[in-house]
């Protein structure tokens, strides 16, 4: 494996052996490139490792191939390096290539220095317990651990609402630099029909030029508006944009990508405020 030059991991559906439907390309946002990559510059070619994570971020399956034709490129308005990918062959997975999470990385092991264990070990030390209950926990479980996965993301100007008086209601409203987002977690696979009215309701608020919230006010006439609705779905989704406020469905497990991206790499508040706004 010291031929390899890159090690790519991702847990995105169609990679790395379904890119046809994108004319076998793909990218990675500079946040997911590793290693000081982007500071050098990047080969006509190069001899690459492709590694498939579940949803769940567990290993799936691999392959050994090339990537090629790098370029720049933007996602969601972050910057990008775009590449095409060729000539795959399912391989096994050395042992040493397990540790490494979602991104783009250097084979630190091609120049003959040790990979530090990273992904799935260090995963599992660093990940709260409640991470694991979100998959299958009741509604109102659920509800409070979207609370406290968007704590633990570093939003502290955050307001929830109390759970035996929020019928009808957002389950909370947080406010991160120029972002405002009233949020309703739910375990209802046909979600649009049965809030269509409060979906409404959740714009209408965002229209004012503040949000009361009991004895809070919050001042939001300048920020970037938006409604999530979290899920255990598994793909961002655009349900509507009304008067540019964006309304979202957001799997809580691409927050929970969010939280290993912090605890992985140097993402500072701009940068979370990037990801947290341009999710989709």
């Amino acid at each position: 494996m010291n031929d390899v030059k890159y090690i790519m991991v991702s847990n995105v559906r169609n990679h790395w052996d379904k890119l046809s439907k994108w004319n076998d390309s793909t990218l990675f946002t500079l946040p997911m490139i590793k290693d000081g990559i982007t500071s050098s510059p990047l080969p006509a070619e190069a001899d690459t490792f492709f590694i498939k994570l579940t949803e769940e971020n567990k290993f799936e399956r691999c392959w050994i191939g090339k990537t090629k034709n790098f370029r720049e490129d933007s996602y969601n308005g972050i910057p990008a390096i775009r590449f095409d990918v060729s000539g795959l062959k399912e391989a096994e997975c050395p042992k040493d290539f397990l540790n490494y999470f979602n991104g783009w990385h250097l084979n630190k092991m091609s120049f003959g220095i040790t990979p530090e264990p990273c992904s799935q070990d260090r995963n599992d030390h660093l990940q709260p317990p409640f991470f694991k209950e979100m998959a299958a926990c009741n509604s109102l479980t659920f509800e409070l651990h979207c609370f406290h996965l968007l704590r633990l993301l570093g939003i502290h100007d955050i307001y929830k609402f109390p759970q035996n008086n929020n019928r009808g209601k957002a389950d909370g409203f947080f406010r991160f630099h120029t972002l405002s987002v009233i949020y309703d977690a739910t375990l209802e696979s046909q979600y649009r029909a049965k809030k269509e009215t409060q979906i409404e309701n959740y714009i209408n608020q965002l229209k004012k030029e503040k949000i009361s919230l009991d004895s809070i006010s919050y001042t939001i006439k300048d920020t970037q508006r938006q409604v999530w609705i979290i899920t255990r779905g598994h793909n961002i989704k655009l349900i509507k944009s009304e008067d540019n406020i964006k309304v979202k469905e957001v799997p809580y497990s691409k927050l929970i990508e969010i939280y290993f991206r912090r605890v992985h790499s140097e993402i500072g508040t701009d940068d979370l405020w990037d990801a947290l706004k341009d999710l989709c």
